[in-house]
């Protein structure tokens, strides 16, 4: 179920960025190191090309401010308005008015703006220069379809800025990084006649992108504003993995053991990071967060050209990854992000791919292309896609919706009945139908907790915990209120089958010394406090019999709680282990503890 396939790459180091570079270094021998500038740079140069662009005399004899090249005019519209000026249409200077309707007109019957490049400028600029966010909606939504069929790598503003971030070392700052633009500024204002638009496009472009770079530079180093409650929750049990788990990279990559060979992993390094990020950022040392740093980068150089991270279980991979970039906050990784939510979208089991409404793996997401779709995958793939911006009313969620009603035990909501193989039994078929108790299976009619039989010989998945906190999670992800009925029913099992010494769900009568009862259960740990954080749960109403052997409900603190558990389960050295059941990985070290580092973040 939650099986972590190796994806080894080619190992990759990246220059950290408190290393030295002296071949890029801006310093003299015996100089002090130089300091990087806050706030906006490049501010006068950047004005002064707005003012060459915009002369009067030149603006009378070119249709925009490109001249007549729709690419220059792109490029300089969407500088423009992510300068420090941020320039904006409608009612600014007439310049902008007057290139935003050449470009306009540039639009062709296929909704591009001439090659892909240009358009990809076009939809650019066109995004962000509008006061009112979707004013050209209809021109960007057509000119993305033509991108999407081109599939062009075009480094439009976001990369730039990403580039220029990617050169910053301990002695290159954005300052040092726009000084060749900035010298051709210089040129162009004392003799404007020899401006080439395209080069002077290119040169605003990098000088802007510089002063967003430098922002982006700014917020990092600011870090967020301390969470007092967060900062102190976190206690010297999390500290002891912290430390731990810091020997276990190098590099900040995180490797796996395959024969005699060891291989670093992006999937290992996705959680590993992910799990050293839940340390407040406000504790790390500047050497901790230089390894999450280089771990970071090193997870965004090995992005494939799909979008796509790894070489097996891709989908797989790409959620976790996701989830340690988007964590890092980095603005700078916003297109790697979104070029792998593209991807991810592109592994759900819909109509693109064949699959109709009434197909049982309808909406669901596996482990890579063409796979068959399972909750455990769906649920980091949703995740996933809310962390690289994909907004809850998508329609991926929304046919989403449907697998996950048919994973539910909830007749009045899941419509599957078939056909399924018993997972346990080699040839034998079972005739499943829906239980009604409000738990989750691992697919429709599938449950890794065995079935129950009815009298008339259908077969019932049993509903378990870590599966039915997934559904939990995956309905709020996509939006579903806390009162509607499947969420609910959900939230009635949970309470009906409150346990943090197994992963509950396995037939009762089954002694609890099988380690049947166990599998999964660190896995089972941190979906269960994602599950109830992402719902806002405080606290778990539990029913139980007081000492009269009267009812009576409990009002359970479960993150207080699942502390307790973890910490009482945690190894002398910082570590945790499924000892009582190795099956889905949870015999590996650095697994168990990446699960239990997430589950108690959130025990705040």
């Amino acid at each position: 179920m939650h099986k972590l396939t190796t994806s080894a790459l080619g190992f990759l180091f990246l220059v950290s960025a408190c290393t030295s570079v002296a071949s890029q270094s801006p310093q003299g021998q015996g100089q002090s190191p130089p300091v990087r500038k806050k706030g906006t740079i490049w501010k006068e140069d950047v004005d002064t090309l707005v003012d060459v662009l915009t002369d009067k005399s030149r603006a009378q004899k070119a249709p925009a401010l490109g001249g007549d090249s729709a690419l220059a005019t792109a490029k300089i519209l969407a500088a423009m308005a992510q300068c420090h000026r941020r320039y904006y249409w409608p009612g600014d200077v007439p310049a902008v008015t007057q290139s935003v309707e050449f470009l306009i007109r540039q639009r062709k019957q296929d909704g591009s703006f001439g090659d892909a490049e240009t358009t990809a400028w076009v939809v650019d600029a066109l995004t962000v220069l509008p006061l009112e966010a979707g004013t050209f909606g209809d021109e960007i939504a057509q000119a993305r379809k033509f991108l999407d069929k081109q599939n062009p790598a075009v480094p439009t503003f976001a990369q730039q800025v990403a580039g220029v971030l990617d050169q910053v070392r301990a002695d290159v700052f954005p300052q040092h990084l726009g000084k060749e633009s900035a010298a051709k500024v210089k040129v162009w204002f004392k003799a404007a006649d020899g401006l080439a638009y395209g080069e002077a496009a290119d040169a605003l472009v990098h000088l802007v992108a510089c002063q967003v770079a430098n922002k982006a530079l700014d917020k990092a180093a600011a870090g967020p504003k301390p969470d007092a409650g967060a900062t102190a929750a976190y206690s010297p049990a999390q500290q002891k993995a912290f430390t731990w788990l810091l020997g276990q990279q190098k590099h900040g990559v995180f490797s796996v053991k395959m024969g005699d060979q060891t291989f670093p992993d992006p999937a290992f390094t996705g959680f590993g990071l992910y799990a050293l990020q839940t340390k407040p950022r406000e504790l790390r040392t500047a050497e901790e967060q230089a390894v999450v740093d280089e771990g970071l980068r090193w997870l965004l150089a090995g992005q494939n050209e799909d979008g796509t991270f790894g070489q097996q279980v891709q989908n797989y991979t790409t959620c976790v990854v996701v989830g340690a970039i988007a964590k890092g906050g980095d603005p700078a990784a916003k297109p790697a992000l979104e070029k792998a939510q593209k991807a991810i979208l592109g592994f759900q089991n819909i109509e693109g791919g064949g699959y109709q409404k009434g197909d049982r793996d309808y909406g669901s997401i596996g482990y890579g292309s063409a796979q068959r779709g399972d909750l455990s995958n769906l649920h980091f793939a949703l995740e996933a896609l809310r962390n690289t911006g994909l907004p809850e009313n998508h329609e991926a969620f929304q046919k989403a919706l449907v697998f996950l009603q048919r994973t539910q035990n909830l007749k009045s909501s899941n419509d599957f009945k078939g056909k399924v193989p018993d997972p346990d039994r080699e040839g034998v078929v079972l005739d499943a139908t829906s239980g009604d108790d409000g738990g989750a299976g691992y697919y429709p009619g599938n449950s890794n907790a065995g079935y129950i039989v009815n009298p008339d010989g259908t077969s019932v998945p049993r509903s378990y915990g870590s599966m039915t906190y997934a559904l939990l999670k995956s309905y709020t992800l996509a939006g579903v209120q806390g009162d509607d009925p499947r969420v609910q029913a959900a939230v009635k099992w949970i309470q009906a089958n409150w346990n943090l010494a197994i992963n509950p769900g396995i037939d009762g009568k089954i002694p609890l010394t099988d380690k049947v009862h166990y599998q999964g259960l660190f896995y089972y740990y941190m979906v269960l406090a994602q599950a109830l954080d992402r719902a806002k749960v405080s606290t778990v109403q539990v029913a139980r019999k007081d000492d009269k052997g009267t009812e009576v409900v409990e009002a359970i603190d479960w993150r207080k709680a699942l502390r307790a558990q973890l910490e009482g389960m945690q190894q002398p050295d910082g570590t945790w282990v499924n000892a009582k059941n190795e099956r889905w990985m949870e015999g590996n070290q650095l697994l168990c503890t990446c699960y239990a580092m997430t589950a108690l973040e959130l025990c705040r």
